[in-house]
């Protein structure tokens, strides 16, 4: 182990070394928020007379001299050398400048960027063609295909606009500020070295993501418990499998950490998980003989979940997309997880469970109940083997016995009289449509410009006084059973465009009756003339009118989201 202090321009400044970051470490991640504290930090030390220290870059030594693989820093280190082709660049522009006429900007590129055949940062493997385009080559385009690569992108492109506000002097003095800022590499000689120094590393409150704390705890935890001549190869295990979970990271829309949470809820301790620190527990509680094959069985069901959270975000089926219209909530995950592992390719069983998990979140975000559903399905998320049958039954029977969402008081809130400020309106309106077509086609087929929801009786206007055809006094005005009972119960409310609900606002109900009528996609606006009452040759909308709608989207719901 050998420990270095040098500036930045004596670490890069080799015609033959190269660093790269392995497969198993995390892609780019920083965001603006890093870019601006590290921008921020520089400009701040401007004004100082010491040296800026850029921290402990820890490395592993491929061969002495040349190759290194970067152990931990390489977010840092890939945005230093983003920053510098933006500072490069910046100075190019301003190159007829008399303070620009003894600089050398080939130099400063072979030093920092390339020299001859020889990239001296090489990311990710999956991102290497992406910084090659962007950043060896400078092109300032590249088809992007990983948040990772969009954040490549999206760094030098802030780099480069801070750049541009600041004068060619002032640059010159960052870059001179940069190459004098100060690191310490800790060069190690083997994987086994590398996870004993990272695991004391990351124990100093380090900013990482748990994915990387998890990374690196297994991998110290193979340093204790491997026997000498196994050491190395079972960390070079762990290395490979997490070198392919970041691979499908970059493939997931899901936050991984969110992702490591709800795989510890399927299979550690339920619901109740919580951190890192319980997860532990449940690792210290492994006999001393079996903790190796403990890890090993925990990070190939790790892959797994991961593997199966990208099948999940591509698979095709009506109740999965009924899910992600409502929007899925986190206690959701750990049953899909499960159900993944359990169904494996069967379409029609995974469909099943997305159908009965539909159910639960429809009502969950319909009641939003104080009360924590979380702690009802705990013990069914526990026991759930793969048996589709017994888990509806179960799910059933623990929320009728819960009331809360139960069957009863789901009816109870589809007959509340404010439905308008209710989380699932536009859903629920959406899948009556559906209903009404006889098409079964999903709901995100349909698209309607400013998507809003019509009161077909119109909210009262600042006149105070409502058009014809409406459940009206003689001063043209709601009384006080229609505003509680009736004006915002689900019976008065429609699925409109926001231009087209503008166009009719207060205007007399005949008149909206015609604007709906001719309207050709949504039937439930074609169907409103079935509701309304007949006078003279003029059509009311009254209470028995929404009474009626209100009853037929009511039972609709009750066996749409009933088990």
């Amino acid at each position: 182990m050998e420990f270095n202090r040098k500036t930045i321009l004596e670490f890069f400044d080799s015609s033959q070394k190269t660093y790269e970051i392995p497969v198993y470490q995390r892609a780019y991640s920083w965001d603006k928020k890093n870019w601006d504290i590290f921008f921020e930090d520089i400009l701040e030390q401007l004004h100082g007379d010491n040296n800026y220290f850029y921290g402990n870059i820890l490395l592993e030594t491929i061969s002495k001299g040349k190759n290194y693989e970067i152990i931990d820093g390489q977010q840092r280190l890939t945005t230093l050398t983003i920053f510098i082709r933006a500072l490069i660049n910046s100075l190019k522009i301003k190159k007829d400048d008399e303070i620009l006429k003894d600089f050398d900007f080939d130099e400063k590129v072979k030093i920092y960027i390339k020299n001859g055949g020889n990239i001296k940062l090489r990311p990710v493997e999956y991102d290497r063609a992406c910084f090659d385009a962007l950043i060896v080559d400078n092109k300032e385009k590249f088809e992007i295909n990983t948040p990772s690569q969009k954040k490549i992108l999206e760094a030098k492109e802030f780099f480069t606009k801070k750049l541009s506000e600041l004068s060619t002097e002032m640059i010159l003095n960052i870059l001179e500020k940069v190459e004098s800022t100060e690191l310490t590499t800790i060069e190690l000689g083997s994987k086994k070295d590398a996870a004993l120094m990272f695991e004391l590393q990351n124990n100093r409150g380090k900013d990482l993501t748990n994915m990387e704390k998890l990374k690196s705890y297994f991998m110290y935890q193979m340093y204790v418990y491997s026997s000498e001549d196994e050491t190395d190869t079972n960390i070079e295990n762990i290395s490979n499998i997490f070198k392919d979970i970041y691979k499908l990271i970059n493939d997931i829309k899901l936050d991984e950490d969110s992702i490591l949470i709800y795989h510890n809820q399927a299979y550690i301790k339920g619901y109740p998980y919580r951190t890192l620190d319980e997860l532990k527990d449940e690792f210290k509680k492994a006999n001393r003989d079996k903790k190796i094959e403990w890890i090993k069985e925990y990070i190939a069901e790790l892959h797994t979940t991961f593997s199966n959270i990208k099948k999940f975000e591509h698979f095709e089926s009506e109740y999965k997309k009924y899910l992600n219209y409502l929007g899925i909530s986190a206690f959701i995950y750990p049953f899909i997880i499960k159900g993944f592992k359990y169904f494996g390719d069967d379409n029609q069983k995974l469909n099943e469970l997305f159908k009965v998990l539909e159910v639960v979140l429809f009502r969950a975000k319909l009641i939003n109940s104080r009360a924590n559903i979380q702690e009802r399905l705990n013990g069914i998320l526990r026991n759930f083997n793969g048996d589709i049958l017994t888990l509806k039954e179960n799910i059933k029977n623990k929320l009728n016995e819960s009331w809360y969402w139960g069957d009863k008081n789901t009816e109870t809130y589809l007959n509340t009289t404010n439905m308008y400020d209710s989380k699932v309106v536009n859903y629920l309106l959406w899948r009556y449509e559906n209903f009404l077509q006889f098409k079964g086609y999903s709901i995100q087929k349909f698209f309607i410009e400013n998507e809003q929801i019509e009161h077909i009786s119109p909210k009262q206007p600042d006149s105070g006084k409502i058009e014809n055809g409406y459940d009206v006094n003689i001063n043209r005005t709601y009384n006080d059973e229609f505003k509680s009972e009736y004006l915002n119960c689900i019976g008065n409310l429609m699925l409109i465009s926001g231009s087209h609900n503008a166009s009719i606002g207060n205007k007399p109900f005949n008149a909206k009756l015609e604007s709906y009528n001719k309207n050709p996609l949504l039937n439930q606006q074609a169907e409103i003339k079935n509701f309304a009452k007949e006078e003279d040759g003029n059509f009311l909308w009254k209470k028995e009118s929404i009474d009626k709608r209100h009853k037929k989207i009511v039972e609709f719901s009750l066996e749409t989201w009933s088990f």
